[in-house]
Formats: structure tokens, C-alpha cells, sequence
């Protein structure tokens, strides 16, 4: 009977051995085999805004765009001022702003003002647009020249994927108050 259970136990630490030896085998992709049915381009690039839209399928980046493209182009802007903090109507305008791309990220537009006409955004992949801190630190107004070199502005333009418009919202800081900037402007 000993022998038997010595048996056994060898043969369970020789199965043991062989497990631990195969288990640790590095493992071997299978080689790549194509699928003729994903056929359907998408976009490759991560800096894209429509980046694996459509995966699996084939990658195709001259689908892609890129957060300028979703501002790119010339609008009809209608503009509404408000007081702030105590949010006053003041009055409204309707301007043509010029959007242009200046990379995959940088937009620059023109027509809010007649002189320090160019604003300069970054856009990003979520369809939203920020003016560029170019002015100021964080212990005074942050954001670009707006109109007058005495006026500072900050704010956001976001593209909105419900209505295909695009939502202004600034914030003007001035030697005469503060003022806030809301409006939609409309893509011709």
C-alpha cells in the first residue's frame, strides 16, 4: 500500500510539473486573417472628432475630421447683451462672423469687432470651442482683447449637435462693468 501511494504522488507531481511548464508558455498569436465583410471606412486617428466611429471595419482617415471643421466656415450671429451680475437686457445685434481653421485645433474669428477683430479658440473634441487665454493671470481677467484694449473677454462657442447652431457665451470684463455676451449664430 505504500508503494502505491508513493506512485501516486509522483505521478500527481509529474502532472503538476507539466501543468506549470504549459501554463507558462508564452502565448502565440494566431496569424491575421481578413474578413471580407468589414468593409466600412473609419477613421484611425485619435485626434480626430469622429476617431473609430464605424469600427470595426476598414481604417480610412480621409473620413476623419477635426474639431476646426466643426467650426469652420462664415455665419449670420445674433447677439444678445446682458448686465452682469444682475442680468439686465441691454441690447441685441446681429453680426457675420468669419470662422477660420489655423490647425486641427485653433480656429480664429473675425466680425465681432471692427478693430482687434481676430478672437483666437481652441476646439476640442467635444464640440466646444474656448477663447484663448492670451491676456492676464489668475489674479486679473483672463482672455483676450475684446473690442477696445480696455476690455477683456473669456467664454465659450459650443456647436450644437440638436440644432446645428452655434451657442456664443462670453463674458466681457471692462472699465465701464461687466457684461455678458449670449447669441446663436447660424451657419450661410
Amino acid at each position: 500500500m505504500p508503494k502505491l501511494a508513493i506512485q501516486l504522488f509522483l505521478h500527481a507531481c509529474l502532472l503538476l510539473l507539466v501543468m506549470v511548464v504549459v501554463g507558462c508558455a508564452k502565448w502565440q498569436d494566431p496569424p491575421a486573417t481578413t474578413d471580407s465583410r468589414l468593409t466600412n471606412p473609419y477613421c484611425n486617428d485619435p485626434k480626430a472628432v469622429n476617431f473609430n466611429w464605424g469600427f470595426p471595419g476598414k481604417p480610412d482617415n480621409t473620413v476623419c475630421f477635426y474639431p476646426t471643421d466643426l467650426f469652420t466656415g462664415t455665419y449670420i450671429y445674433t447677439d444678445s447683451v446682458y448686465t452682469s451680475p444682475d442680468n439686465y437686457f441691454l441690447y441685441y445685434r446681429i453680426d457675420t462672423l468669419h470662422f477660420i481653421a489655423q490647425s486641427q485645433t485653433k480656429v480664429a474669428v473675425t466680425g465681432f469687432c471692427l478693430l482687434r477683430d481676430t478672437l483666437r479658440l481652441t476646439a476640442d473634441k467635444s464640440y466646444i470651442a474656448a477663447v484663448d487665454t492670451l491676456i492676464g493671470d489668475s489674479t486679473t481677467n483672463r482672455g483676450q482683447y475684446w473690442c477696445r484694449i480696455k476690455d477683456t473677454v473669456s467664454g465659450t462657442i459650443l456647436n450644437s449637435r440638436l440644432d446645428t447652431m452655434l451657442h456664443v457665451s462670453f463674458q466681457i470684463i471692462s472699465d465701464t462693468g461687466t457684461t455678458l455676451h449670449i447669441g446663436k449664430a447660424k451657419k450661410i
